[in-house]
C-alpha cells in the first residue's frame, strides 16, 4: 500500500533566492507541485496515467502560511499528503521544514481532476478508493474559501503569457502567477516587509499569447495590510486568477 505521506528534500540554490537572500515563493510552489507529482504517480494517477485518458490536474486553490524564509544552502524537506475529497475537489495538503525539524511554513490546497476535452471537472471518488488519506491531518487550520470581487482596484502590472510561462498541460503554470502577483509590488514593499500568508484562487487557464492585466486594492508602502489582487484576462473582465496576501514587517538589515 502507497503511504500517505510523501516527502523530498531539496537544496537552496543561489538561483532561488530574491535579493535578500529569501527563498523565493515562486520556487517553493514549484517544489510544492513537483512533491505532490511524485506522490500521485507511485498511486497510480500521475501525469502519464492521466494523459492517456485526457485527464489531468489542476491546482484550483492555496492557501500558504510562511513562518521563515530560508536562504541559500539550507536543506528544506517539503512534505505532503492527500486530505481527502470534498465534492469535485480534492485536499492536498504541505508541511515546509528544515532537516532538523523547524517548521518553516504551511499549505492547503484544492485540486480539479479535469477533463482536457470537455474542460470540465471529473468526479473523484474512483481515484479516491483505494488512495490512502489523512482526513484530520490539517497543515492549515484556515480554508481557501472564495475570494471577493475587488471594489475600485488600481491597474497596475500588465503580462503577456509566453512559451517560458507554459506547463505539461499547455497552459501557464501556477507559479508564473505568483511570480506576477509579486512583481505587482515595488521593491520599496519587497525591501521592508514578506509575504506572511497568500491565497490564490485559480479561476480560469491562461494559454500563449494570453494579455493579462493586474489589478490590486490600494494599500501605504509604508504599513502594507492585507492586499488584494487580481488578474484580468484580455477583455478586462473575465478573472484568471484572484489573490490575497497578508504581509509582516521584515527589512532588510545594511
Amino acid at each position: 500500500m502507497n503511504p500517505v505521506y510523501w516527502e523530498e528534500a531539496y537544496l537552496l540554490r543561489s538561483y532561488e533566492v530574491d535579493f535578500r537572500n529569501r527563498l523565493r515563493l515562486t520556487v517553493l510552489f514549484q517544489w510544492m507541485q513537483e512533491t505532490a507529482t511524485n506522490q500521485i504517480e507511485r498511486q497510480g494517477v500521475g501525469i502519464d496515467v492521466l494523459r492517456s485518458r485526457n485527464e489531468a490536474w489542476v491546482l484550483s486553490r492555496l492557501l500558504l502560511q510562511m513562518d521563515r524564509y530560508p536562504g541559500r544552502g539550507e536543506e528544506i524537506r517539503v512534505k505532503t499528503w492527500p486530505r481527502g475529497i470534498e465534492r469535485l475537489f480534492a485536499h492536498r495538503d504541505f508541511q515546509i521544514s528544515k532537516a532538523d525539524g523547524e517548521i518553516l511554513g504551511r499549505a492547503t490546497s484544492y485540486w480539479l481532476l479535469v477533463d482536457l476535452a470537455t474542460r470540465r471537472p471529473k468526479r473523484l471518488e474512483v481515484v479516491f478508493k483505494h488512495m490512502p488519506t489523512a482526513p484530520e491531518q490539517q497543515a492549515v487550520r484556515r480554508r481557501p474559501e472564495k475570494l471577493p470581487r475587488l471594489g475600485k482596484p488600481e491597474e497596475g502590472l500588465k503580462v503577456l503569457s509566453g512559451y517560458s510561462h507554459l506547463d505539461l498541460n499547455n497552459h501557464v503554470n501556477n507559479a508564473h502567477y505568483i511570480e506576477w502577483i509579486l512583481d505587482a509590488f515595488s521593491a520599496q514593499v519587497h525591501e521592508t516587509f514578506q509575504v506572511s500568508r497568500l491565497q490564490v484562487n485559480f479561476q480560469a487557464e491562461t494559454k500563449i499569447g494570453d494579455r493579462i492585466t493586474l489589478y490590486k486594492e490600494k494599500f501605504s508602502e509604508n504599513q502594507p495590510g492585507p492586499s488584494g489582487i487580481e488578474g484580468r484576462k484580455n477583455d478586462g473582465k473575465t478573472l484568471a486568477f484572484q489573490a490575497r496576501l497578508d504581509w509582516r514587517e521584515d527589512p532588510v538589515i545594511s
